[in-house]
């Protein structure tokens, strides 16, 4: 079973769907508003610029943020910052304000999902042991579609003991040799940097 060296197939994307309505709504509202001001008679640049803050923080905050799963490992895609995180890496899995993977001893916290809900038990040793998966299939989500904590948390544990298998058949493919990363995300800044800057120069001028 082969692994890509690079930009990792996503598997499955997972948001949470009440954030995703949110940043619809407040997109909604400040696109809305923002092309109102522009063809008013006089448009206020103050008023444009935190109309785009609205559809900035609508889109950085609460519908860009996501759990991806991939054949090397999950992706945190939290507002500002991406963490990477391989199978060879990650211990365990727990829900508490959001859902946190644990590796090397530290929790990433996934902004992308919130909502605190109890994890089913498992089976053997955490992470590694034999799971119980059998309804799994049936309760996992589309690629993309909305997720609740308990829902991430038994895709996450299914791919560990997956990723388990792989190492213990001495699949020298499933050993990556990829290390933990975490890196910036530029987009997300230049969506909240452009409408800061419309603000100043609207106070400005």
């Amino acid at each position: 079973m082969s692994r890509p060296t690079s930009a990792p197939e996503a598997l499955r994307t997972l948001r949470s769907r009440s954030s995703t309505a949110l940043g619809i709504v407040a997109i909604a509202i400040g696109g809305l508003m923002a092309v109102l001001s522009m063809f008013s008679g006089e448009p206020s640049l103050v008023l444009i610029g935190f109309m785009l803050l609205l559809v900035a923080m609508g889109w950085v905050l609460f519908i860009r943020p996501s759990v991806v799963l991939t054949v090397v490992g999950v992706e945190l895609d939290n507002p500002f910052r991406r963490t990477t995180i391989p199978w060879s890496h990650v211990e365990d899995v727990s829900p508490r304000w959001n859902l946190e993977v644990w590796a090397g001893g530290k929790a990433y916290p996934a902004w992308a999902i919130a909502s605190h809900i109890d994890r089913p038990k498992r089976q053997g040793i955490p992470g590694y042991g034999k799971l119980d998966f059998s309804n799994a299939a049936a309760n996992a989500p589309k690629p993309s579609e909305g997720a609740t904590v308990g829902t991430a948390s038994r895709l996450i544990e299914t791919a560990m003991g997956e990723y388990a298998e792989l190492v213990a058949e001495g699949d020298s493919a499933a050993v990556t040799g990829r290390d933990i990363t975490r890196e910036w995300n530029w987009l997300d800044l230049a969506c909240f940097g452009v409408p800061v800057l419309v603000i100043l120069v609207g106070m400005l001028s």
